[in-house]
């Protein structure tokens, strides 16, 4: 891409598609990875979006490049992280 802008619903679907070569070519150019697409009334970060479409390596490349997540993200991910925690705690219990 040689764009020096695009919009954060492009970014958003080369975030969910898990195109980081677009991606880092965009970055090289100035634009900032820190976006928000806002659809249905809530804002949506590039890194949910990568993450949602289990793109893995996009997530990375965007936590390593500056994305942040929006504050109900944030709240989220501390939940599934407290959820994870706790089904692991419960395998042990069931494994004994």
């Amino acid at each position: 891409m040689k764009n020096k802008t695009a919009t954060a619903e492009t970014l958003f679907g080369l975030a969910c598609a898990g195109d980081t070569g677009a991606l880092a070519e965009l970055y090289k150019n100035g634009v900032s990875m820190d976006a928000r697409y806002s659809r249905l009334g809530e804002e949506h970060s590039l890194i949910m979006g990568a993450f949602r479409n289990r793109q893995w390596d996009t997530v990375r490349w965007l936590l390593a490049h500056g994305a942040k997540l929006t504050r109900a993200e944030r709240e989220e991910v501390d939940n599934r992280y407290q959820e994870t925690r706790l089904m692991a705690e419960m395998q042990k219990v069931f494994i004994r």
